[in-house]
C-alpha cells in the first residue's frame, strides 16, 4: 500500500488527530448528558425516553462508523473531497447538533401537545419518533469520525504496520469522555447550566474542524485507494468471525450491566446527580487505563490472546453484586463501587481495541464494521437488561443473564489450543460463589413485599407505623400526618361552592395517603405515579384503599405516568394540585418537579381559584430560594408554611388572593370523614394541626434574602440549583435554610 505523503508531516498529523479525539469525547459526553436532560424534561420522565435516548445514541455511532468509509470513497470520487474535510464537516455537523438540538426538542414537544394524542402509548410512541428524528443525523455524524480518521492517517502516512490506528484513536476519545464525566456535573452545570455547557461544546466541535482544515489546507497526499485495495490492505483470516462474535458479545452484555449497574448502586451511594457520575467516571477512568495497558502491550504476543483475558472478564463481570452487597462489612461507598467496576471495565478497555486492531488493522472500513457491530450489541444490551430483564429477574438474574454470553464465548473458545480451560472453569465457580454469597438490597427484607417493573424495584417492608416505602433501596416516606396536610391544608382554603366535589391532582403517589385524604372529602381524585408497581402496594400501607378506589366509581383513579408530562397532555383542569416529589430534596431528575417550566404547566390546569400545594421536605439556602422563586415566577400569590413536625415547607400558591381563615373556621369547613382522617394516626384535636402550621408560616421574601450567587437563581430545567451543588458546598455556599425560629413575621401573599 502507498503512503507517500507528499509534504504531511505524520507525526504532526497523529499528534492532531489524537487531540482532536480527546476533545470530541469530552463533548460526546457532554452531549449525551445534556440531550438526556433536556429530553426527560420536554418528553417526560419515563423509560421509553431514557431507552430511545441511549439507544438512539448509540445506533447512530454504529450506522456512521459502518457506513463511513463508504461515504469517505464516494466523496473523494465525486466532489473531491478527501478523507480529512469528511472528518471536519462530521465534527461541524456534531457541533450543529449542540446548538440545535435544544431548540428542537422544544419545537418538538409543542408539536406533539399540538397535535394533543391523550393516550399514553400513542404519546410515548410520538415522542419516541420525535427523538429519533432528531437525534440520530448528530449521532451518525459522531460515528463517521473514526473511519474518517483512520482513512486520512493513511493517506498521511501516520497509520501502517504496528501503529494500530483505531486503538490509538479509542484511547485519546475515552480519556476525553472522562473528563467530561468528571467536569460536566462538578463543575460546568452548576456555574453554567445545561444550556450553555452545551453551546460551549458546539464551539470545541467546531474549533476541532477549523484547526484539522487549517493544519493541512496546502497539504498534499498520497492519491485515494481503490476500494479492493482497502479490503485487502489486512487479509481476513480464520479467527475474524470469533473475534467479532466477542466484539457483539462484549458490547451487549456491557452496556446492559451498565442499565443494571444504575439500579444495583444507588441502594449504597444514592441517587444524586454525582452518585451517577461516580459510576460513570469510574467506568470511563477504567476503560482508559484498560485502553492505555493495551497500547504498551499491543505488540506482545498476550495481548491478542482471547482465551487469556476472557475468563478474567467473566469472573469480573459479576464483581457488581459482591461490592454492593448487604452481607459484607461496610466500607467507603467510593471504593465498594471502584472494587465492583474497575477490573471489568479495565478488562474491556483492553480487549475491545484489542480486537478491532486485530480484526481491521488500518483499514477504514473494517475498523468501521467491528466497532459498529460492538455498538449495535450495546444498542440491543442496553434495551434487553431495562424493557426485559430487569422487571422480570431484579438485579441479581439479569446480572447473570447478561455475563451468559461472555461464559457462553469463553466455553467455547476454550476448545482453542491457546485457551485456557482451567481457567475458564475458576471463572464459572467464582460466578457460583457470587450467587450463593451476596444479598442485595430488597433481600434484606425476608418478609417485605417486592415488586420490580422497567422503572424501579420497590420494596414495601415493616408493620405498623413502621411500614416503609424504597424505591430502588432510597426511602420514599413512612406514615406520616404531614402526607395528610399536604391534602387537608390546601383544600379547606379552597372557595368551591357548597356541595360540589372538588376535582383535586395529585402528583406522586407515594404511600397513597394525600390520595387517600382527599378522598375523604368526597373529591374527584386523579393521582399520577411514576412507577408502576408503587400503587400495586397501596393496599400494603391502607388495607381498605384498593377497594375504596374499585367502589368510587370512577372518582378516584390511579395513573402511570410522569406528572408533568401528564399535566401537559392532560385536558382536565383542577381546584387543587398537591405535588409530593420524592426524596431526597437534590435526587437526580428531582429539580423537574422543581422548576419553573413546571409550575407553569401546573397553572396551565389550574381553575379559578384553585390551589396548588408543593412540599419540600428539606434543603439549602439556595434550594429553598430556588424553589420559591420559580414558584414566584408562575403564581402571583404565594405563602410558604412549616409542617406540623417542623421538618419542610408546604408552598401554597393560587392565581388567585389566598383567603385567610383562622384554625377554628379551617376545621369548621372540613367534612367530618376528613377530620377523622386527619386524627387517624394522631389524636390531638383537629384544630391544633391548623394552628400549628398557620404559626409556622415564613414571610416570603425571607426565604430570599441571600447574597450568594445561587440564590438568586430559579431552579429551572437549565439550572436545576437543587441538583448541582457540590461547588457552592465546597467554596462556602450551601448555607443552611431558615428554621421556624428565624423565619421572620407572617407576611400576605406576595403578589410577583
Amino acid at each position: 500500500m502507498s503512503t507517500r505523503a507528499g509534504s504531511i508531516n505524520p507525526k504532526s498529523a497523529r499528534a492532531l488527530l489524537l487531540f482532536c479525539f480527546f476533545v470530541s469525547g469530552f463533548t460526546a459526553l457532554l452531549y449525551q448528558t445534556v440531550w438526556l436532560r433536556l429530553a426527560l424534561a420536554k418528553f417526560g420522565v419515563n423509560t421509553s425516553v431514557v431507552a430511545t435516548v441511549l439507544a438512539v445514541f448509540m445506533l447512530g455511532l454504529a450506522v456512521g462508523s459502518v457506513l463511513a468509509a463508504r461515504l469517505v470513497r464516494r466523496m473523494e470520487v465525486r466532489f473531491g473531497i478527501g478523507p480529512l474535510r469528511v472528518y471536519a464537516l462530521a465534527e461541524l455537523v456534531v457541533g450543529l447538533g449542540g446548538l440545535a438540538v435544544p431548540a428542537l426538542l422544544s419545537a418538538g414537544r409543542e408539536a406533539l401537545l399540538a397535535a394533543g394524542p391523550e393516550s399514553g402509548g400513542l404519546y410515548g410512541a410520538a415522542s419516541t419518533l420525535i427523538l429519533a428524528t432528531i437525534l440520530l443525523p448528530f449521532c451518525t455524524a459522531m460515528g463517521l469520525t473514526f473511519p474518517s480518521a483512520i482513512a486520512f492517517l493513511n493517506r498521511a502516512g501516520a497509520a501502517g504496520e504496528g501503529r494500530e490506528p483505531f486503538s490509538a484513536l479509542y484511547l485519546a476519545n475515552v480519556a476525553g469522555a472522562l473528563l467530561g464525566a468528571v467536569v460536566t456535573p462538578l463543575f460546568l452545570v452548576e456555574f453554567f447550566g445545561f444550556l450553555a455547557s452545551c453551546r460551549g461544546a458546539a464551539l470545541l466541535n467546531a474549533a476541532i474542524a477549523v484547526a484539522t482544515l487549517l493544519a493541512f489546507r496546502l497539504r498534499r497526499l498520497a492519491p485515494a485507494e481503490t476500494a479492493a485495495d482497502a479490503r485487502a490492505s489486512v487479509p481476513r483470516d480464520p479467527a475474524s468471525r470469533i473475534r467479532r462474535l466477542a466484539l457483539f458479545a462484549t458490547g451487549f452484555s456491557t452496556m446492559g450491566m451498565e442499565v443494571v449497574w444504575m439500579r444495583l448502586y444507588p441502594t449504597i451511594n444514592g441517587t444524586f446527580v454525582y452518585s451517577f457520575a461516580e459510576i460513570v467516571a469510574i467506568y470511563l477512568l477504567a476503560t482508559t487505563f484498560g485502553s492505555f495497558v493495551y497500547r504498551r502491550l499491543r505488540r506482545s504476543r498476550f495481548a491478542g490472546r482471547i482465551g487469556l483475558w476472557f475468563p478474567w472478564l467473566c469472573a469480573a463481570s459479576l464483581l457488581p453484586l459482591l461490592s454492593a452487597s448487604v452481607t459484607f462489612p461496610e466500607i467507603n461507598v467510593i471504593a465498594r463501587v471502584f472494587i465492583g467496576l474497575a477490573p471489568f471495565c479495565a478488562l474491556l478497555g483492553f480487549l475491545t481495541p484489542a480486537l478491532i486492531d486485530r480484526e481491521a488493522g488500518d483499514d477504514p472500513a473494517r475498523a468501521g464494521t467491528s466497532y459498529g457491530i460492538n455498538l449495535l450489541g450495546c444498542v440491543l444490551g442496553s434495551l434487553v437488561a431495562g424493557l426485559v430483564l430487569l422487571p422480570a429477574m431484579g438485579t441479581r438474574g439479569a446480572a447473570f443473564v447478561l455475563a451468559a454470553p461472555l461464559f457462553l464465548f469463553l466455553i467455547a473458545s476454550s476448545v482453542r489450543r491457546d485457551s485456557h480451560a482451567a481457567w475458564s472453569l475458576a471463572a464459572l465457580a467464582a460466578s457460583a460463589a457470587v450467587w450463593f454469597s451476596t444479598t442485595l438490597f430488597e433481600e434484606r427484607f425476608p418478609q417485605a413485599q417486592v415488586r420490580r417493573d422497567h422503572v424501579a424495584t420497590v420494596v414495601a417492608t415493616g408493620t405498623g407505623m413502621g411500614r416503609s416505602l424504597y424505591v430502588n433501596g432510597t426511602g420514599m416516606t413512612t406514615l406520616t400526618t404531614i402526607t395528610k396536610m399536604m391534602a387537608h391544608f390546601p383544600a379547606a382554603h379552597l372557595s368551591s361552592p357548597p356541595g360540589k366535589p372538588i376535582d383535586a391532582l395529585v402528583i406522586c403517589f407515594g404511600m397513597g395517603t394525600s390520595f387517600r385524604s382527599l378522598a375523604s372529602w368526597g373529591a374527584n381524585v386523579t393521582a399520577v405515579e411514576l412507577v408502576p408497581s408503587v400503587p400495586e402496594l397501596f393496599g400494603y400501607f391502607s388495607p381498605e384503599g384498593p377497594e375504596l378506589v374499585r367502589t368510587s366509581s370512577g372518582r378516584l383513579r390511579i395513573v402511570t405516568d410522569d406528572g408533568r408530562r401528564f399535566l401537559d397532555r392532560s385536558r382536565e383542569k383542577f381546584d387543587l394540585i398537591t405535588i409530593d416529589p420524592p426524596p431526597p430534596v437534590a435526587a437526580a431528575g428531582s429539580s423537574l418537579l422543581y422548576s419553573k417550566e413546571f409550575y407553569a404547566s401546573a397553572k396551565r390546569k389550574m381553575k379559578p381559584g384553585a390551589i396548588l400545594q408543593a412540599w419540600l421536605p428539606t434543603g439549602d439556602r439556595e434550594t429553598v430560594a430556588g424553589m420559591t422563586l420559580s414558584v414566584l415566577e408562575s403564581f402571583p400569590y404565594v405563602r410558604v408554611y412549616g409542617s406540623i413536625y417542623d421538618v419542610g415547607y408546604h408552598v401554597i400558591a393560587s392565581n388567585d388572593p389566598i383567603p385567610r381563615f383562622s384554625p377554628e373556621e379551617l376545621v369548621a369547613r372540613m367534612p367530618e370523614a376528613a377530620v377523622s382522617d386527619m386524627r387517624e394516626w394522631n389524636d390531638s384535636p383537629p384544630v391544633s394541626f391548623f394552628r400549628k402550621m398557620l404559626g409556622n408560616e415564613y414571610a416570603v421574601d425571607s426565604l430570599l434574602i441571600d447574597h450568594s450567587r445561587a440564590a438568586t437563581l430559579a431552579i429551572s430545567d437549565d439550572r436545576p440549583v437543587n441538583e448541582f451543588f457540590l461547588m457552592r458546598r465546597l467554596t462556602g455556599g450551601g448555607l443552611k435554610a431558615p428554621t421556624s425560629e428565624g423565619k421572620g413575621p407572617p407576611a400576605a401573599a406576595v403578589p410577583r
